[in-house]
């Protein structure tokens, strides 16, 4: 009997596939905290995980562990180097929540450019006449960098081209043949393309090599007024950086649907200054909460859990499977 523990709540369709099955017994952490997830861990084969932070102190107490599957793409609230060198993979939910995401892109993007919450706010406040003066920015013939061109940069080109965006597309392994297809650019370094870009939106994951990918010299780069959309993961962004390019006007506005901290302490002044701003649009890291989207990784990250004790894993869904050669 192999046991899959499910560190928080989950669509129910996936989790159908774990009661289905009469050699898997389910259990439920009562929540995602350490003290909790520690007493559960010793005897689990699977874990299905979405926010809860999985550290090498917490799994080094799963000595059966065969599988962490993350209920979503980004990895880092788990301690991948740690399950790579014992061998275990992490799945992720591979393009469960592409399309979720690159909508949010484009609602966030349109908040921001037609100033929806001021236009709202206005005929709340009985101010007809603000028609006159909060004036919106065309998309048509604007151009969209797209930084990260796999599974959300590649549905963020296409709606973009739909508003009549030229769209520059970037990726270090990057597919020129299918930005061609999409009718767009492709290049390799986005830095060569922030000085054309209106608008920059990041679609990478976070590690080492992206952390802080736009920071002061980067926002600089920028065509002065350009805006920023993350709805990535909060540490590409140097916040202190973006926060002096929207007060100097270089930045003239950005989407945030991330923060280098979640939630974002309120009392931190950085913080605190960019939420005061009204060109500025947030979200509480929403890229993936629609209804389809949630089923959808529900049912992946559990597939991917029994997919794993049968044998037969989806090499693509395995975050680390450069890190698991040999093991």
């Amino acid at each position: 009997m192999k046991q899959v523990l499910v560190t928080e709540p989950m669509h129910e369709d996936g989790l159908a596939l774990l009661h289905e099955r009469s050699d898997v017994e389910v259990i439920f952490a009562e929540d995602p905290s350490f003290g909790t997830l520690v007493k559960l861990l010793p005897s689990v084969h699977g874990v299905a995980v979405r926010t809860a932070k999985l550290g090498a102190d917490l799994l080094a107490v799963a000595p059966h562990l065969e599988v962490v599957s993350r209920h979503g793409v980004g990895c880092d609230n788990v301690d991948v180097a740690h399950l790579s060198e014992r061998g275990i993979p992490v799945a992720i939910a591979n393009g469960a929540n592409s399309t979720s995401v690159a909508e949010l892109t484009m609602g966030m993007l349109l908040m921001l450019s037609r100033r929806l919450p001021a236009v709202d706010a206005a005929v709340r406040n009985n101010n007809w006449q603000a028609r006159a003066s909060i004036l919106a920015t065309d998309l048509e013939d604007a151009t969209m960098l797209v930084v990260g061109f796999g599974r959300v940069g590649r549905k963020v080109a296409p709606r973009a081209r739909a508003f009549g965006m030229n769209v520059t597309v970037c990726d270090i392994v990057l597919d020129r043949q299918l930005a061609d297809d999409m009718g767009c650019e492709g290049i390799e370094d986005f830095r060569e393309a922030l000085p054309k870009a209106d608008v920059v939106t990041l679609h990478i994951p976070l590690d080492e090599r992206n952390h802080h990918i736009m920071s002061t010299a980067e926002f600089e780069m920028m065509k002065p007024g350009g805006v920023l959309i993350n709805c990535a993961r909060g540490g590409v962004v140097d916040e202190a950086a973006m926060l002096a390019a929207l007060q100097s006007g270089q930045l003239g506005g950005a989407c945030l649907d991330v923060f280098s901290e979640e939630p974002p302490p309120h009392d931190d002044p950085v913080i605190a200054a960019i939420m005061a701003r009204d060109d500025v649009v947030l979200a509480p890291h929403a890229g993936a909460a629609s209804y389809g989207a949630m089923r959808s990784m529900s049912v992946m990250a559990t597939q991917n859990i029994l997919d794993c004790f049968d044998g037969k894993l989806n090499p693509d869904n395995i975050f680390n499977l450069g890190g698991l050669n040999g093991k």
